[in-house]
């Protein structure tokens, strides 16, 4: 019974220390059933852009890997504002079709914990703050069209 314990135990730390490593260097986001940003992504996002497994083929880009979500948070918020219209490069394939915008419907916190979710999930990258989307929301207020690629490229 001893050598079981030992064996029990032993075989418990090492679980424990290999889980750890694994988690080591990665942003640690957790995220609960009651997530509001991953409420928000089932709603609005995941039947254009959910494109894991064999079953599903999103017809937008993918998020997981895209420079575009794990690159400067004031794209990201731009585009969830006011959406994305034209050509577009993700992971070495070209998309051509056309993203609304949710500014109209979703409050300042609502995309920043719709944004936190996605950035977290898909591109290990910071979350996002509700002052951040408020400030980009305020210096944009008037924007009526969707942003093109060069027009996101060139805006700092």
């Amino acid at each position: 019974m001893k050598k079981l314990t030992f064996i029990v135990s032993v075989t418990g730390l090492w679980l424990a220390s290999l889980l750890a490593g694994c988690a080591r260097g990665r942003i640690h986001n957790p995220r609960s059933a009651a997530d509001p940003g991953r409420t928000r992504f089932e709603t609005y996002c995941a039947g254009c852009h959910l494109n894991e497994g064999p079953w599903m083929m999103g017809e937008a880009p993918p998020l997981e890997g895209s420079s575009w979500v794990a690159g400067p948070e004031d794209r990201v918020i731009r585009i969830v504002l006011h959406g994305l219209r034209g050509p577009i490069q993700v992971r070495g394939k070209a998309y051509n079709q056309e993203m609304p915008g949710f500014g109209p419907i979703l409050t300042d916190a609502d995309i920043a914990s719709l944004l936190s979710y996605v950035r977290g999930r898909f591109g290990r990258a910071p979350p996002v703050s509700e002052p951040a989307v408020s400030q980009i929301r305020a210096a944009h207020r008037g924007r009526m069209d969707y942003w093109t690629v060069d027009e996101l490229l060139k805006e700092p």
